[in-house]
C-alpha cells in the first residue's frame, strides 16, 4: 500500500511513500491505536506485550483507515516517485 508494487527488497522498501505513510499513522493515531513509534521505518508494529485485542483493536481500525489510503495512493497514482528522504 505505501509502495506502488510489491515489495521485494531493502531498496524497495525504503522508496515507499512517506506521504501517504504519515496520512496512515495519523489516522490510526486519531482513531485511538499507535501503530509504531513516529517514522516509517520502525516495523515492531505488534510485539509479545499486546493482548489479542489490541491485535483485533489495530486491524479493525486500519480497515476504517484503508479506504482513504487506497483513494490517495490511486490519486497520487504515477506521479509517486517514492523518495522516503533519500
Amino acid at each position: 500500500m505505501l509502495y506502488p508494487r510489491e515489495i521485494r527488497n531493502y531498496r524497495d522498501w525504503t522508496k515507499i511513500d512517506v506521504d501517504l505513510w504519515r496520512h496512515y499513522w495519523f489516522g490510526m493515531v486519531n482513531r485511538g491505536v499507535l501503530a509504531q513509534p513516529y517514522w516509517w521505518d520502525e516495523q515492531w508494529t505488534i510485539s509479545v506485550q499486546h493482548t489479542e485485542a489490541d491485535v483485533d483493536k489495530h486491524l479493525a481500525v486500519f480497515e476504517e483507515v484503508a479506504p482513504a489510503l487506497t483513494k490517495a495512493q490511486q490519486e497520487r497514482g504515477a506521479a509517486f516517485v517514492g523518495a522516503a528522504g533519500h
